[in-house]
């Protein structure tokens, strides 16, 4: 077996795992993936992609949870908003009265 390292090599030890592709976008797409890549990555494109593909899973699983909230998960934007405002901290001592 030769010591000399191949593309194919290195493919054959993460089976599975990674696929390769060729795709096309437009200039500036590139040029943000490249600069992300750069900032956060030492220049990796793919990790910079990977890091796109994550937060396509992430969005997805978001629209998942929110369809099998189903109504529950239907808010006025005042209700958004009092939410917010919780979170953040505000409007505390302001409790609403349980309906029932």
């Amino acid at each position: 077996m030769s010591a000399v390292s191949t593309k194919a090599n290195e493919r054959a030890a993460r089976p599975g795992r990674t696929e390769k592709v060729s795709v096309s976008l437009d200039r500036v797409d590139m040029k943000a993936l490249r600069r992300r890549a750069k900032k956060l990555y030492g220049g990796n494109l793919s990790a910079a992609i990977a890091e796109g593909a994550r937060r396509i899973r992430e969005e997805e699983g978001r629209e998942a949870l929110v369809a099998w909230l189903g109504e529950a998960s239907k808010t006025t934007a005042a209700e958004r908003e009092a939410i917010l405002a919780e979170w953040r901290g505000e409007g505390r001592g302001r409790r609403r009265a349980r309906a029932g």
